[in-house]
């Protein structure tokens, strides 16, 4: 009797020793949306003007001595302004006088970055180079910039760069909206789109980053942060996927046929024209830029994929000129090959337009 007693008493503890312990969140599990504001930072790169407008013409392979003895410290590299877009790939540029790098053909806006070359916060000096005499042998500079990037230097004045960068160290998953375009993590930063006027000058852009938190408990929390952007201190470079004819000649602009699902199924063995989407495009949520003209008052198109068995976007309307289309988590599941590999597909239901180039910037 002795020893069932004995064993029960330890049967007892056991289940006393196994007790699971539950964490008391009835106060404790959450923030406040002032917390995670106060918590949580927004940046815009900064840059100042070193140079006003100049322009220059240039005899094959001499050099054009743009600045000398620049001080650079604190920042993050040079951006040169042209007054037009580069008209050829001729054109190259330096900030040491030795080690030259090709501009691309029609940027307006080119950012050097510093490498190795910088000496003791001062590059020596800012050189153009045009490396054959063409047509086109002049090239207008207005303005250069330094760009101190979004670790601004005390005291620092100037412009509002185009780079916001976000961070936040609250205690939550946290979900960044720029514009539309969500990242996720505590970092994240975003080259944004700053307009230009008439006159190739910068248009002040006005943006608004909500900060979304999930709090360990399930309370959702949204804050907001205004910002603008003034000037350009790192360009966005379009990335083609069809119409860079410059690399692909045979890419010319297509008229596709309502309910003609090859027309513009991005595929290269199952669609008509446009290449497969890379992996790294759907996965990284990239917004796709579709350049039209000639779009009648009727167009209608729907986005789906290649097998038909699902509708992202349905009775899409479309303007001359350029169009965005935002790839979901789901499209990038079901459409990338390494997911299930169905391929993005458009398809007009009516109308028409013709498709001109596709491409997505960072």
């Amino acid at each position: 009797m002795k020893k069932i007693l004995f064993l029960l008493l330890v049967a007892a503890c056991v289940i006393v020793a196994c007790k699971p312990v539950h964490e008391d969140i009835s106060n404790g599990s959450h923030i406040t949306a002032d917390e995670l504001k106060s918590m949580s930072t927004v940046t815009v790169d900064k840059v100042v003007q070193i140079k006003e407008p100049q322009t220059y013409t240039a005899t094959a392979g001499q050099p054009i001595v743009l600045m000398e003895n620049v001080d650079v410290k604190d920042c993050e590299s040079v951006v040169l302004y042209f007054g037009e877009e580069i008209a050829d790939t001729c054109w190259e540029v330096s900030l040491n006088g030795t080690d030259f790098e090709r501009i691309p053909k029609k940027v307006s806006v080119y950012r050097c970055n510093f490498g190795k070359i910088v000496t003791n916060g001062v590059v020596s000096k800012i050189v153009l180079r045009h490396i054959k005499d063409t047509d086109k042998n002049t090239i207008t500079v207005k303005a250069i910039y330094k760009n101190y990037g979004y670790k601004v230097a005390p005291g620092v004045e100037g412009k509002f760069g185009n780079v916001i960068s976000c961070y936040t160290t609250a205690p939550v998953n946290a979900k960044w909206d720029f514009a539309g375009k969500e990242i996720i993590g505590n970092f994240a930063s975003k080259k944004m789109t700053v307009k230009t006027d008439g006159n190739g000058d910068c248009v002040t852009a006005n943006y608004t980053i909500t900060l979304t938190g999930l709090c360990p408990d399930g309370t959702m929390l949204t804050v907001e942060f205004p910002v603008k952007c003034e000037e350009i201190s790192n360009p966005l470079v379009k990335y083609y996927i069809y119409g860079d004819l410059d690399e692909f000649p045979e890419q010319t602009p297509f008229v596709p046929g309502a309910w003609d699902a090859a027309a513009m199924r991005f595929s290269s063995t199952e669609g008509a024209h446009l290449p497969t989407i890379s992996d790294e495009v759907y996965n990284g949520l990239k917004t796709l830029i579709f350049d039209v003209s000639d779009v009648t008052d009727n167009f209608d198109l729907k986005v789906m994929n290649g097998w038909w068995s699902n509708t992202y976007y349905d009775h899409v309307k479309w303007v001359n000129g350029l169009n965005e289309l935002q790839i979901t988590p789901t499209m990038a599941k079901e459409c990338a090959k390494g997911g299930e590999g169905r391929d993005l597909d458009l398809m007009l239901y009516s109308g028409s337009m013709t498709l001109n180039k596709v491409y997505y910037e960072e």
